[in-house]
């Protein structure tokens, strides 16, 4: 199995994340660390920021040995892992009346292809070819949406495609003969179960604490910070781990003595905020850059800047937001859910399954066969949902 760790920058547009992001790269790669540091923001800027020309495979960054870089094409990936099923769907809204261009737009799902290059960064993984792959996500907005999909979708893919496959088994022998609906052939079931197992994978991958890790990247603002705060909570709700905080652009306090004296005292309200907000978590401060970080040498000094004597790569913590534990008899299911709205939570079984709506984030979490049939009581406190299971008895 392979070792490789993945690091996720994320955050709202604009806050500085692929030039954090390329910088910790940059660090990393200095330490010896095979590193590949990965834009899957449609609005690519990772090789500007590098002053490297880039597309959609690995290249090798000049004067830094270790280092590689890339421009994922989320067109191309969804092309390769979803062109037979889209095909087949294409066909089908064709049947349904509806124009060759619309059916081809509808048949491929809202983030589908940003899911499936988030899943290409499992395959650079398990490649063995890096040590870590550092990867630049789109806006927080978007990249919480398609994070939150192999939880919900790659189980529910494979049951939807055992079924479907049982039921056109039985039709088949009636195409032609008074059945003229386009059904799926062998091959749209072989790349929905190839696609059902990527997802899978990511699934995996995402969940474990000391494989996968994102760090937060935001600028002392009340507005970023509060998103900050809702994207923590989203994250651990689909059970991945969040190592630190970077806070970019902070003003030095001779700015106070300034033109930017009222801002600068904005920025430490904030700032304390965030303490109060993040104290269990790495909140990593970089001061404002008196010229703009481009090109190696001024990330690798901005990588000094923002992480001093730490190892840029490690993860500052490694702790997965989801546990279970025995208790009093019985058993909880610990989510970390730091600033979460209790208002709008709402915890509820089905069958196997445990159904978790957090602020209009929903995840379902399936369960072990000794908790499906219990009722759940369920407790938010001090950033922690408590989740216990009992006996009908």
């Amino acid at each position: 199995m392979s070792t490789a760790r993945l690091l996720l920058m994320a955050g709202k547009g604009g806050v500085g994340k692929t030039t954090v992001g390329a910088a910790t790269a940059v660090a990393t790669a200095a330490g010896g660390a095979r590193t590949l540091v990965v834009s899957l923001d449609r609005a690519h800027s990772l090789g500007d920021v590098l002053r490297v020309p880039l597309g959609p495979g690995p290249t090798p960054v000049p004067s830094r040995d270790a280092l590689w870089a890339m421009e994922l094409d989320p067109q191309a990936e969804l092309h390769r892992h979803w062109g037979v099923l889209q095909r087949y769907l294409g066909q089908f809204f064709r049947y349904l009346g509806i124009s060759g261009a619309t059916a081809d737009e509808m048949a491929v799902l809202p983030g589908l292809e940003e899911l499936l290059a988030l899943a290409r960064l499992a395959d650079l993984l398990a490649s063995e070819q890096y040590d870590l792959v550092v990867a630049d996500l789109a806006p927080t907005a978007s990249s919480l949406r398609y994070l939150s999909f192999p939880d919900l979708v790659a189980g529910p893919l494979k049951k939807w495609m055992a079924l479907d496959h049982a039921v056109v088994r039985l039709l088949r022998p009636l195409q032609g003969r008074g059945l003229d609906i386009p059904l799926p052939e062998d091959a749209v079931y072989s790349g929905v179960s190839v696609l059902a197992g990527r997802l899978g994978q990511l699934r995996d991958l995402l969940a474990d604490a000391e494989r996968a890790a994102v760090r937060l990247v935001m600028v002392p603002e009340s507005v970023v910070l509060d998103e900050t705060q809702r994207a923590l909570a989203s994250l651990s709700l689909f059970g991945l781990n969040v190592d630190a905080i970077v806070v970019n652009r902070v003003l030095p306090e001779e700015a106070a003595q300034g033109f930017l004296h009222s801002w600068q005292a904005v920025q430490a309200g904030v700032l304390a905020r965030a303490r109060e907000s993040f104290a269990d978590l790495a909140l990593l401060p970089l001061p404002w850059q008196p010229a703009e970080v481009v090109g190696v040498p001024a990330l690798a000094q901005l990588a000094t800047a923002l992480y001093g004597e730490r190892d840029p790569g490690a993860f500052f913590r490694a702790q997965p937001p989801l546990r279970f534990r025995e208790e009093g008899g019985g058993t909880v299911l610990t989510i970390a859910l730091p600033r979460a709205p209790g208002e709008a939570l709402d915890v509820r079984r089905r069958d196997q399954e445990l159904i978790v709506t957090v602020g209009g984030w929903r995840r379902i979490i399936p369960l072990p066969a000794a908790l499906a049939g219990r009722s759940v009581k369920a407790r938010l406190a001090a950033g922690k949902l408590d989740i216990r299971f009992e006996t009908n008895d």
